[in-house]
């Protein structure tokens, strides 16, 4: 006798440790983390996302996000920024008005707490502490240095450099 496989919706359904069941464990749905990584992990977005990682603040400006980033065009970055943004990974943060300066970044990138929450139970965000070294130890145009100690605003995802040696 044969018997039919069940389809996607007829198929048992996991309980987890917490006592939920389906794809709900940790208030995280699995397919929605699955998706999230697999916009996250697409190559040019996870060299941006380990580029917002590895900067000493978590919050670079477009324009060092392009210096570091040399062989993809800016308006290529502006695109998987966009796409990064939707999917909630990363948000532009801006300078408050009285902060700003004529020649200096107002608009910043950095990982949502969503985002860095997804990355680090993935195991994403193990060399951020190299990252942000390496980043530091780069040798760098006058101009991405203005641009690298611009003033930043306050971004509760981003664990600076500085951070870490105040511990």
């Amino acid at each position: 006798m044969h018997t039919k496989k069940p389809n996607k919706s007829e198929r048992r359904k996991d309980t987890h440790l917490d006592g939920s069941t389906g794809a709900q464990a940790d208030g995280h749905d699995i397919g929605d983390r699955r998706n999230l990584l697999n916009v996250a992990t697409q190559e040019t977005r996870f060299e941006i996302i380990q580029n917002i990682v590895g900067h000493p603040e978590q919050l670079p400006s477009l324009k060092e996000l392009d210096y570091f980033i040399p062989d993809t065009r800016k308006s290529t970055i502006r695109n998987h920024l966009d796409k990064l943004e939707d999917a909630g990974i990363v948000t532009p943060v801006k300078l408050p008005e009285e902060e700003r300066s004529r020649d200096l970044p107002r608009v910043f990138y950095g990982l949502t707490r969503n985002g860095r929450d997804v990355l680090e139970e993935a195991g994403l965000l193990r060399a951020e502490r190299s990252l942000q070294e390496t980043t530091v130890q780069t040798k760098l145009t006058d101009e991405v240095v203005q641009y690298m100690n611009a003033p930043r605003p306050d971004w509760d995802p981003a664990r600076p450099l500085e951070a870490d040696q105040d511990k």
